[in-house]
């Protein structure tokens, strides 16, 4: 069979962790032929599978056109289907704004759309770009796989009809592979406790409590020295000068690169609000660095007895929790050792690749 694998439409985030995950799985399928169209953000991707002898490789960023918005047709990623027979279509995260002439497994992972958390509030703007994210779904497709059976539950709520699958996430498969590790981020000298957000600056990350709960641990614990290590360039909340000192921004880094910065850290702090997944819980149990996140019911589906919860929008409960987790080391323990038993309740990177493929050869039969 033939299959496309549609990755044009990704920018940022975890969704170019998976599909350079999904996408270097694609040999192991010699029984299928695979067109990977990749957007100019995977470029590492198109290096790494280029000689793979079933894979054609196409470089091509999804446009937000009248054509593609409006009406789901895209002139070059239609004319792909029909000059390369294609038997059906993987989006590896949606919305894909395009809706194929061949059956379609579109990933959904925008818990937005179906989360809500007391205290958090959305802008007008932010409204209406959800409105437009859940019409852009239904409108692509109507056969979804999400990261996270909780969210499989709901998702007939917003897509009605839709069939839905479950396929969870991993840590990406170079963290199996330390001979690919890169470690030209080191981190500066420090004597304390290194919190690690290996995240965007996405609203919904919630990453501005980490002003406040700085504020906290400097008044109320200050036996303890502490910083916070984001992947931003700069501070994407108001910081105080007086904190600063609490605070490296590094930047934007490479999934090969990841490892390395968990090895420099003591505790991964998560204080997202909404998540289908994120694959920074299954990497800090891989590299066995305790979790601090948020105490929600998507949270404790994904770390179970591996993390130390605290209430999402409490400044003070998330510094206490981090208190509790950088000072009593048996605490820490354990958390990484259930780390270890919760990461076998995930699909790993080559069962995930399995089933998606799997889906699509259902698809394209019935």
């Amino acid at each position: 069979m033939r299959f496309l694998i549609n990755c044009s439409n990704l920018k940022v985030g975890g969704g170019l962790q998976v599909a350079d995950s999904i996408c270097g799985q694609l040999d192991k399928f010699r029984e299928h032929r695979f067109v990977v169209v990749l957007s100019r953000f995977l470029g590492k991707t198109a290096e790494q599978i280029k000689d793979y002898d079933n894979v054609e490789v196409l470089r091509y960023d999804l446009p937000q056109s009248f054509r593609t918005v409006v009406l789901g047709r895209d002139k070059f990623l239609n004319g792909l289907v029909k000059e390369k027979k294609v038997d059906a279509v993987l989006t590896v995260f949606g919305p894909s704004l395009w809706r194929p002439r061949v059956p379609h497994l579109c990933g959904f992972a925008r818990a937005q759309l179906l989360l809500t958390v007391k205290g958090y509030r959305l802008t007008v703007k932010k409204r209406f770009v959800h409105r437009v994210w859940a019409w852009g779904f239904r409108r692509s497709s109507s056969v979804f796989y999400t990261e996270n059976a909780y969210i499989s539950a709901m998702l007939p709520l917003l897509i009605k009809g839709a069939e839905v699958h479950t396929v969870s996430n991993y840590y990406n498969q170079v963290f199996d592979q330390p001979e690919r590790w890169q470690r030209n981020v080191k981190l500066p000298e420090f004597e304390g406790t290194t919190l690690l957000s290996v995240s965007s600056a996405a609203a919904h990350k919630n990453l501005g409590i980490m002003v406040p709960a700085a504020a906290w641990l400097e008044r109320e614990h200050p036996d303890i020295n502490f910083r916070f290590v984001l992947t931003c360039k700069e501070a994407p909340f108001e910081l105080p000068e007086r904190l600063k000192k609490h605070f490296v921004f590094i930047g934007k880094v490479d999934v090969s690169e990841c490892p390395n910065l968990y090895e420099q850290a003591d505790i991964m702090f998560m204080p997202t609000l909404m998540e289908c997944f994120t694959a920074t819980y299954p990497e800090a149990m891989r590299m066995e660095v305790p979790i601090v996140t948020t105490d929600l019911d998507f949270a404790h589906g994904l770390c179970g007895d591996a993390a130390c919860y605290y209430s999402a929008m409490d400044a003070h409960d998330a510094a206490e929790a981090i208190y509790r987790v950088a000072t009593d080391e048996s605490y820490r323990s354990h958390l990484t050792a259930q780390g270890k038993e919760q990461l076998k309740t995930f699909d790993n990177y080559e069962q995930r690749a399995e089933k998606l493929i799997g889906i699509l050869e259902k698809l394209q039969t019935t």
